[in-house]
């Protein structure tokens, strides 16, 4: 079948997909993946289709990840984006799904669903962090992570309602061109296309958050969408000499974030290195700044694969974003994050309360003397080193890749077989005409012949 996949991100949302498009290639699909057009040659190198997205991922991620933003401020600045981008990537996304025979997406809020309502296709939602709702934790952009359960429920319907009020306004005329109804105001996510149950796969692992009790069958968590080897890279003699050194040094990169005067971060990163007495490779190039470095640094310009470097630093220290956090702890790495916005606390969090390292300090809150305490510590503090080998060796063996394309293959065939008169499912989630899907409690485990194990 002709799948179409869009991924509308920066490298830690594409990454994943060109990983499960190659997963549904094995499986004899003909996979595209659309994205922002910086991601073309990743895409291509794979031997998947591109299409690609109006605009910048850079400059789409720095709109929407400002200094402590959070809660409503940050979807406020999601919809203001989506304000000014909505006529070209409706056009865009409109040629990428035109042979299109499933679409698979992450969220933007129901602007792909449509256009999978329109053509009558099958949908699959993928996402990296907490969107459904549930009592165990918020919305990952609000505010209040351990506010209770009553919060926890109320975000998901206030951001729900906020998303559901701007589509309202951006996507009426759209639909009413294209012969569909306007959308409702809806305070919850929206997992019905054309009578079909949306499938809704988590790239998460439950060993960071289990899965919660209220979701229902059509969500699925697959476990890290991750790479089964490491990447084949090259490094520099100098680069291979320094990780060869001892001490060992830990890794500090903080991805496409940016956050105010960046130069005052790296000032930051650098003095708290030297205070702490820590060898560090560091990332540079966020947002567009350069760090020199010295006999106990080592600046790193240019694309070095997480899972390569990873199994080579002692500890990492990072956003916390959802792909980076779990390259990390797949390496058995302690973790520090220091998150910028978006679900990046909600990641540091879970790191936190797994005992995988220090506790996180928010990007405005930042110091030399708060970082030099927490790089000590990170190194230093045995018990994180334990706690993130046992997590590793058992991220390492979800294979969330094989699940999530086993997945995807049985509910499409499924939603395929349904026509336009849904039958109602059994209680696993599938109709037994057409194969079943084991219940567990974390991961969802498909019963097919191409289920793997690393």
């Amino acid at each position: 079948m002709r799948f179409t996949m869009i991924c509308i991100g920066t490298t830690g949302d594409v990454q994943p997909y060109v990983l499960l498009g190659n997963e549904l290639q094995k499986q004899g699909h003909d996979v595209a993946i659309c994205a922002f057009i910086e991601f073309e040659a990743l895409v291509r190198e794979n031997g998947l289709r591109f299409f690609p997205l109006s605009g910048d991922a850079h400059e789409f991620i720095n709109g929407i990840m400002k200094p402590g933003t959070k809660g409503v401020s940050y979807l406020k600045q999601i919809l203001e984006i989506f304000r000014e981008i909505i006529d070209p990537f409706l056009n865009d996304l409109q040629a990428a799904c035109e042979d299109a025979e499933v679409i698979v997406a992450t969220y933007f809020g129901n602007v792909i669903q449509s256009i999978a309502e329109q053509k009558r296709v099958p949908f699959i939602k993928t996402h990296y962090f907490p969107m459904d709702p549930n009592r165990q934790t918020p919305i990952s952009s609000a505010p209040g992570l351990r506010a209770g359960k009553a919060w926890n429920l109320m975000s998901y319907r206030l951001a729900y309602l906020l998303i559901s009020t701007m589509e309202q306004h951006f996507l009426t005329n759209w639909r009413k061109q294209e012969g569909m109804p306007p959308r409702r105001l809806e305070s919850t996510p929206c997992n019905m296309v054309n009578g079909h149950r949306v499938p809704v796969l988590y790239a998460m692992s439950p060993l960071l958050l289990p899965r919660p009790v209220d979701w229902g069958e059509h969500i699925y968590m697959t476990g890290f969408w991750l790479p089964e080897k490491f990447d084949d890279y090259q490094p520099s003699p100098e680069m291979e000499a320094f990780l060869a050194a001892e001490p060992k040094p830990l890794y500090i990169g903080f991805g496409s974030m940016t956050s105010g005067d960046m130069s005052e971060t790296r000032e930051i990163v650098l003095e708290a290195v030297r205070r702490s007495g820590v060898r560090a490779v560091i990332a540079a190039g966020w947002g567009g700044v350069q760090a020199e470095g010295d006999g106990n640094v080592f600046v790193v310009e240019g694309y070095v694969p997480h899972d390569w470097l990873f199994a080579r630093v002692s500890a990492v220290v990072h956003h916390g974003g959802a792909g980076t956090t779990a390259a990390g702890l797949c390496a058995d790495r302690p973790t520090l994050v220091i998150p910028f916005g978006g679900d990046q606390p909600f990641w540091a969090l879970r790191v936190r309360m797994l005992g995988l390292g220090p506790s996180p300090i928010r990007r405005e809150k930042l110091t030399v003397a708060k970082l030099a305490k927490a790089l000590t510590n990170l190194t230093s503090v045995v018990g994180y080193r334990v706690a993130a080998e046992r997590v590793g060796r058992q991220l390492r063996a979800e294979n969330g890749v094989h699940t999530a394309a086993d997945i995807i293959e049985k509910e499409v065939a499924y939603w395929l077989s349904q026509k336009d008169a849904p039958s109602r499912r059994d209680k696993t989630g599938f109709s037994r005409r057409t194969g079943s899907i084991r219940l567990q409690k974390g991961i969802h485990t498909p019963r097919h012949p191409r289920a793997r194990t690393r």
